[in-house]
């Protein structure tokens, strides 16, 4: 199979739009989360900018769609009482699909940030592939427990001993299937697009990063379904 149609990853119009509308889009959610649609919880509230900075308009519609009750600012505004507003907001979120997306943006998040830093330190410092992938995978694991698991399960009323655990678990599951989509990106498609493994410095390389993080986050959604459905992992409660 050819992959000639996804030559616009790499293409220097496009990877420009891509980030710029994210961090435009991004700057809006960090306001929207901190003083209109407050209800969010903490570890969304970072990482919904995460994922739009990475995502752009695919993650803008996926807050309104899945985060942000309709009328949210008419809450807001005095008309009902804050609290009105919580128990609003967690109904609007309590449906499956909500709960699942809270829980990849979790999980995608937190190791995004870390795969995407140890890649471009791969590049930069000539790892080959497998030892590229097994710090990514390293990194993405450390950064999405530390940074976004593990305080998520303190919030729920865990001690910290239990939180360490249940983050570690939740994120195991989580980063295997995130991880996987983006193996089948690098191996199977990314040679189609271009010869040779894009450095940072390049277009090539942040579009590409990017369609593999998303590929990545599209296959993980049915482990964290899962996940979601056997109480490991909570969703955007």
């Amino acid at each position: 199979m050819h992959f000639q149609f996804l030559n616009f990853l790499i293409n220097e119009i496009f990877v420009l739009s891509w980030y710029v509308s994210g961090f435009i889009f991004a700057i809006w959610v960090i306001y929207d989360v901190h003083y209109v649609n407050t209800s969010v919880n903490k570890a969304l509230k970072t990482g919904w900018p995460v994922i739009i900075i990475f995502f752009s308009i695919v993650g803008l519609f996926l807050y309104l769609w899945t985060c942000r009750p309709t009328g949210i600012t008419y809450f807001k505004k005095g008309i009902n009482k804050k609290s009105t507003q919580a128990k609003i907001h967690h109904n609007y979120v309590a449906s499956t699909f909500s709960k699942v997306t809270g829980s990849v943006i979790h999980c995608v998040a937190g190791d995004g940030l870390g795969i995407m830093t140890a890649m471009v330190i791969g590049r930069y410092i000539g790892l080959n592939f497998w030892n590229e992938f097994a710090g990514e995978y390293i990194s993405g694991f450390l950064f999405g427990w530390i940074l976004f698991q593990y305080p998520a399960m303190r919030s729920m009323g865990n001690n910290p001993k239990e939180a360490l655990w249940k983050g570690g678990r939740a994120e195991f599951f989580s980063m295997i299937t995130l991880m996987a989509g983006m193996l089948l990106t690098m191996k199977l498609i990314q040679p189609h697009i271009i010869a040779f493994p894009p450095m940072p410095g390049t277009y090539a390389f942040w579009g590409i990063a990017v369609f593999a993080l998303f590929i990545g986050t599209i296959v993980t959604y049915p482990m964290n379904w899962w996940l979601v459905s056997i109480g490991w992992k909570h969703g955007m409660t």
